[in-house]
C-alpha cells in the first residue's frame, strides 16, 4: 500500500526508511562522538615583541621601507556566502558581488597573529561568562549549591510529598536609574518558613488548565485567557495526562504559536501561604504584582508570581562590570533567542522603566537573570585564562601592520584593504535555510585545556584557553538533512557557486622586509592551504583558495632619482619567495636555534587549512543533541592532529 506524503514524512521524522527503523543505528554509530566543525590553535606562549624603536614612523622615507601593493584572487572551491545585513550577497557601491575590504582584512589579520607569533591580550574581552547547568555536567553540584536547590518536606494535611524550591533565589524589580541599574525588593520576604529566602510564588500551567477545564468561564485563573485565546505555552484545549510505560504523568496539548515570555502586571489571591489561588487583571484582588512566564518548556511549564516594591527597603546596586557582562552574554544568545521573539524579553530595561528580576545575593557576589533557574557568572573571567609571557601591551607584527588603538597611545595601520570585486562566473546558487549557531565559550570541555581527570571550568582556578578558533575545511557543503523546523530562528543564505572568481587589492606603506614577508605569507599560506571566509563556515560554506597575483613595490630610484622626469611606472617586482624567506630568517632568529615552520601551532594551522588532508565530515561535525552526544559527554575535543589523522596519535 503507497503511503501519503504525510505518512512518508512521519516515518522519516520518526527514522524510518524503506520500512526499516534506522533510528538506532544511526545513534549507535555516532556512540562515543566527540567533535565540532572548529578547532583551536595553542597560542604561542613568548608572544615576539618590537625591539625598541623597530615601529616605523608613517612618514618616513629610506630605501629599507617597502610602499606598494599586492593584487589577489580569491576563488571559491565551494559555494560562498558574504552577508551584506539582509541575507543577500555582499554588493559594492557600482552593484557588483564582492567580498568587503573589511572582511579581507580580517582574515589575513587572523592569519598574521598565527604566523607572527603575536599575542592575544587585545583580541580577548575580560568579563565572566554565564552558564546555566540544570541537568548535568561538571559545575551542576556548585550551581545547585549557589541556587540552594533543596527538597522540602511538606503536608498538606492527609499525606506528604517533597517539594524542590531554590531557597537562595528572590524576586525583585531591576530599574534602570540615570544610567545605573538597581534591584527593588519585594513586599514580601518569604512565601514560606521552610523556603527561606522563596519570595515568589510558582503556579503551574498544568494547574491553570485544569481548573479550566473543570469550572469552565467561572475559573479563577481568566487573566491568562485573554480575548478568549490562551496566553499560556498551551492552548487550553486538548490538554490532556497520560502515563509512559514506567507509569510516570505526562501532560501532552496544543501549542500556542503564538505564545511568547512575557511580564505583566496583575492581581492575586494567597491560600495557605504559598498558594496561588486567583490571578487576575490589577485592582481585581487583593495582592498586586507581575505574572511572569519565562519561556518555552517541554511539561513542567510554570508561571511566577512576583509581589510589588517595597519602597522603603534599601535597592540593591549591580556592579557595572557584572550589566557588561551579562550584556555580552546575551548578544552572544542573540540567534537562540530568535525562538523566544527575539532578546527583548531578557533585556535589560530603558533609563526610568522597571521590571521582574530573578538574584541571588551569596558570598559577596550578585548574581540575576530573567528566570529562576538563572544564568550565573564564573568565578574568573575570560581573559585570566591567557598564559602568554611579555610586556603588557607590548607591540606584536598585528599591531604594527594594522595599527591599534589604547588608552595610552595608538598607531595608525599601514595597511589598505580594497573590496575584492568578482570578476567571473559567480552564478546565484540555492537558497538554503541554516540554524547558524553561536560561539560557545562556555563549552569548557572545547575552549578550556583538560587535565584528563576532573573538568577544567572557568571556575576551575589556573585554567587555561585552548587556542585561536578555526574553522574546518570542508570538502563540500554539508547535507543539512530535514527542513528546519522553526524557520523564524533559521536565516536564509543565498550564496555564489563554487569557482566564483574574485580580484582584490592590498595597498602598503612603509613596511620592513619581515612585515612585508609576514603579509605575503599570511595571504599565500602553504603549498595547498586553503581558508575560510563569509557565513555558514561550520556547514563547509566559503572554502576558498588565494592566490598572488602581482606583488610590487615602489622603487626610490626611479621614483625620485631619475632623470625620466615623467616615470609613469614607478614600480618593481617583489620576489615574493625571497621576501617570505626573509621574514622566516627574522622570526627564526627570535626563537634561538628553532624554526618557525617546527613550531607545533603552526604546524596544527597548516593541518587545518591543508586542502589535500581535509577530514571525513563525520569527524567535524556538531554534535548531536538528539542523539544525546552532549548529554554523556565527558571527554575533551580531541586535538587536530588527532582528528587530521589519528593513526599517528594513536
Amino acid at each position: 500500500m503507497e503511503l501519503s506524503k504525510w505518512q512518508q514524512a512521519q516515518k522519516q521524522k520518526a527514522g524510518y526508511a524503506d520500512g526499516k527503523n534506522h533510528k538506532n543505528n544511526y545513534h549507535k554509530s555516532r556512540k562515543g562522538y566527540i567533535g565540532a566543525p572548529y578547532n583551536f590553535v595553542p597560542f604561542y606562549e613568548n608572544p615576539y615583541q618590537y625591539p625598541e624603536k623597530k615601529l616605523t614612523a608613517h612618514n618616513a622615507a629610506a630605501e629599507d621601507l617597502f610602499t606598494g601593493e599586492i593584487t589577489y584572487e580569491v576563488t571559491a572551491q565551494t559555494p560562498v556566502m558574504i552577508d551584506d545585513g539582509t541575507q543577500h550577497f555582499y554588493k559594492d557601491a557600482k552593484g557588483r558581488y564582492a567580498i568587503p575590504g573589511s572582511t579581507m582584512r580580517g582574515l589575513i589579520r587572523n592569519n598574521v597573529q598565527v604566523l607572527g607569533l603575536c599575542g592575544y591580550e587585545d583580541d580577548i574581552d575580560d568579563y565572566a561568562l554565564m552558564y546555566r547547568n540544570v541537568a548535568y555536567g561538571a559545575e551542576k553540584k556548585q550551581y545547585d549549591n549557589t541556587l540552594g536547590a533543596k527538597q522540602i518536606q511538606l503536608s498538606d494535611g492527609r499525606k506528604s510529598y517533597g517539594l524542590g524550591v531554590l531557597v537562595n533565589v528572590r524576586a525583585g524589580y531591576v530599574a534602570n536609574e540615570n544610567g545605573k541599574y538597581v534591584i527593588y525588593q519585594t513586599a514580601v520576604d518569604s512565601i514560606k518558613k521552610e523556603f527561606e529566602g522563596m519570595n515568589y510564588y510558582v503556579l503551574s500551567e498544568r494547574k491553570i488548565i485544569h481548573d479550566y477545564l473543570k469550572y469552565g468561564d467561572r475559573f479563577s485563573y481568566g487573566f491568562f485567557l485573554q480575548k478568549g485565546r490562551s496566553i499560556l505555552q498551551h492552548e487550553f484545549e486538548e490538554f490532556r495526562q497520560e502515563k509512559d510505560k514506567n507509569g510516570r504523568d505526562h501532560y501532552k496539548g496544543r501549542a500556542n504559536r503564538e505564545y511568547k515570555p512575557y511580564y505583566k502586571q496583575v492581581s492575586y489571591e494567597v491560600a495557605h501561604e504559598k498558594d496561588i489561588v486567583a490571578v487576575g487583571y490589577p485592582g481585581q484582588y487583593k495582592h498586586e504584582g507581575y505574572a511572569v512566564s519565562t519561556g518555552r518548556m517541554n511539561e513542567k511549564k510554570a508561571v511566577y508570581i512576583v509581589p510589588w516594591i517595597d519602597q522603603n527597603k534599601d535597592v540593591i546596586p549591580i556592579p557595572e562590570e557584572d550589566v557588561r557582562a551579562f550584556r555580552i552574554d546575551l548578544k552572544k544568545k542573540e540567534n537562540t533567542l530568535k525562538q523566544f521573539g527575539g532578546r527583548k524579553y531578557f533585556d535589560l530595561p530603558k533609563e526610568g522603566q522597571k521590571r521582574p528580576v530573578f538574584y541571588i545575593q551569596l558570598d559577596g557576589r550578585l548574581y540575576f537573570g530573567f528566570t529562576p533557574r538563572l544564568r550565573l557568572f564564573y568565578e574568573h573571567t575570560v581573559k585570566e585564562g591567557l598564559r602568554q609571557k611579555g610586556e603588557k601591551g607590548g607591540i606584536d607584527y598585528a599591531k604594527a601592520m594594522f595599527g591599534y588603538v589604547s588608552r595610552e597611545k595608538s598607531y595608525k595601520s599601514r595597511l589598505s584593504f580594497a573590496d575584492a570585486v568578482l570578476k567571473q562566473d559567480g552564478k546565484p546558487g540555492k537558497e538554503q535555510k541554516l540554524i547558524l549557531a553561536e560561539p560557545k565559550p562556555t563549552s569548557y570541555l572545547d575552549y578550556l585545556k583538560q587535565n584528563g581527570g576532573n573538568a577544567v571550568t572557568y571556575n576551575t582556578d589556573g585554567f587555561t584557553l585552548r587556542g585561536a578558533k578555526q574553522y574546518w575545511l570542508h570538502k563540500q557543503p554539508v547535507p543539512v538533512g530535514e527542513p528546519v523546523k522553526n524557520e523564524k530562528v533559521a536565516p536564509t543564505i543565498s550564496p555564489l557557486e563554487a569557482g566564483a572568481k574574485f580580484t582584490g587589492k592590498i595597498r602598503f606603506r612603509n613596511l620592513t622586509e619581515d612585515e612585508l614577508g609576514l603579509l605575503l605569507w599570511a595571504i599565500r599560506l602553504n603549498e595547498g592551504s586553503q581558508m575560510n571566509v563569509g557565513k555558514a563556515k561550520a556547514y563547509g560554506y566559503g572554502r576558498i583558495s588565494v592566490e598572488i597575483k602581482e606583488a610590487k613595490k615602489l622603487d626610490m630610484q626611479r621614483a625620485y632619482q631619475s632623470d625620466d622626469m615623467l616615470c609613469l611606472d614607478p614600480f618593481c617586482s617583489i620576489k615574493i619567495d625571497e621576501t617570505i624567506e626573509a621574514y622566516k630568517k627574522e622570526i627564526n632568529r627570535y626563537l634561538g636555534g628553532k624554526t618557525i615552520d617546527a613550531l607545533p601551532h603552526i604546524r596544527d594551522f597548516f593541518m587545518m587549512k591543508d586542502s589535500r588532508k581535509i577530514p571525513e565530515d563525520s569527524r567535524t561535525r556538531y554534535m548531536s543533541i538528539d542523539a544525546g552526544e552532549y548529554r554523556s559527554r565527558r571527554d575533551a575535543l580531541p586535538t587536530v592532529s588527532a582528528i587530521v589523522d589519528p593513526q599517528e596519535t594513536k
